[in-house]
């Protein structure tokens, strides 16, 4: 009789822990709506936002005029976007200036500028399109690029194809 008793406690002991791999209940829809509904409470929604052209009393008015590149969206007309230069770069939104630190880890363009560039409300990056050949006329380089801008949760709130063009100070 012992043998008997002894294999059935082994089986209980046994079964104990193969019971607790069981799937979980399956949560409702109610509550994967509200946990949904709570994550997006947790962050803002994405704001699109639009730069607008960087003209020359903003250049002065900031002291843009050192060396780097210039960001050019296609179809946004002549004005610059975006300047980045060696320890920061620029874009205007509202009618302001709004100034990034250079990343100096990332890649480095042309006269100083670097391809990624970050402040306390956006960050960006600057890169040549693949296949893009430069192209040189007097002191200045340019090739085709696409300028992305993040928010804080590092979702893109602004993407454009252009031109980079890239000049001596």
């Amino acid at each position: 009789m012992r043998v008997p008793l002894l294999s059935l406690s082994l089986a209980v002991a046994l079964a104990g822990p193969l019971g607790a791999c069981s799937k979980p209940p399956r949560q409702s829809d109610e509550a994967a709506i509200a946990q949904v509904e709570a994550a997006q409470k947790e962050r803002a929604p994405v704001r699109p936002i639009t730069p607008q052209p960087i003209l020359y009393p903003d250049i002065t008015k900031a002291k843009l005029l050192d060396a780097g590149c210039a960001f050019v969206a296609d179809g946004g007309g002549m004005g610059a976007v975006f300047m980045g230069q060696g320890d920061r770069g620029a874009i205007k939104l509202a009618d302001a200036i709004v100034i990034l630190a250079a990343d100096k880890g990332s890649a480095r363009l042309p006269q100083t500028a670097w391809s990624r560039y970050s402040g306390r409300d956006y960050a960006l990056t600057l890169t040549r399109m693949d296949g893009s050949d430069a192209k040189t006329q007097g002191t200045v380089e340019s090739f085709a690029g696409q300028l992305v801008i993040t928010d804080p949760d590092d979702r893109p709130v602004y993407s454009a194809h252009g031109t980079v063009q890239c000049r001596p100070g």
